[in-house]
């Protein structure tokens, strides 16, 4: 088995964004670590398990490409695409990651708003954010409280409402919103 990892951190942040994937299978797993760390052991374990699953039986799965790499979204994040196709889990889980996807690049949506659009609840939306296997590349950091991110109250990310995470919650919006509204629209000149 090859599995391929990258990792990088951005500029300010506690946290790397570790991902892998492997020839024939695609995007493996995705997910933050301790910056400082050295190779995160349930990454690895993650990885050889789904690297195990995609290869048999042959072509049982196809595979998922890395939409966008990471160390250019932390430069820019208008190159951001969204996957080809959602990883595996429960089928609400699954239209919660593809409705996550179809959030533009510096814009936000409650977990109520989410929650219409796919006819759930909130606190079943929160959870599928919260097990979201491929943080980034399926935007859960974009689905905050009703009263809006900018109120300090961002949410959860990866399960904690405090601390590194939230903290890379916090960057990624600001990151986000930052590019995007210094961007030319076609209702703004250049």
């Amino acid at each position: 088995m090859v599995v391929n990892s990258q990792r990088c951190t951005p500029k300010g942040v506690a946290l790397s964004f570790v991902w892998a994937w492997a020839p024939g299978s695609g995007l493996l797993a995705a997910g933050w670590t301790d910056a400082a760390a050295g190779e995160d052991p349930a990454l690895v374990q993650e990885c050889t398990r789904l690297h195990a699953a995609r290869s048999s039986p042959p072509g049982s799965a196809t595979p998922v490409p890395v939409p966008f790499e990471p160390k250019d979204f932390f430069r820019d994040p208008g190159c951001w695409r969204a996957p080809d196709e959602v990883p595996d889990g429960s089928a609400h889980a699954r239209r919660v990651w593809r409705a996550l996807c179809a959030i533009p690049v510096g814009e936000t949506r409650s977990y109520t708003q989410v929650a219409r659009e796919i006819g759930s609840a909130a606190r079943a939306v929160g959870q599928a954010c919260r097990a979201n296997p491929w943080p980034l590349f399926i935007p859960c950091h974009r689905v905050v409280p009703a009263g809006g991110w900018e109120t300090g109250a961002a949410g959860g990310y990866a399960g904690n409402l405090d601390g590194p995470h939230a903290d890379v919650k916090g960057w990624l919006l600001l990151h986000e919103t930052r590019v995007s509204s210094s961007r030319p629209t076609a209702a703004t000149p250049a």
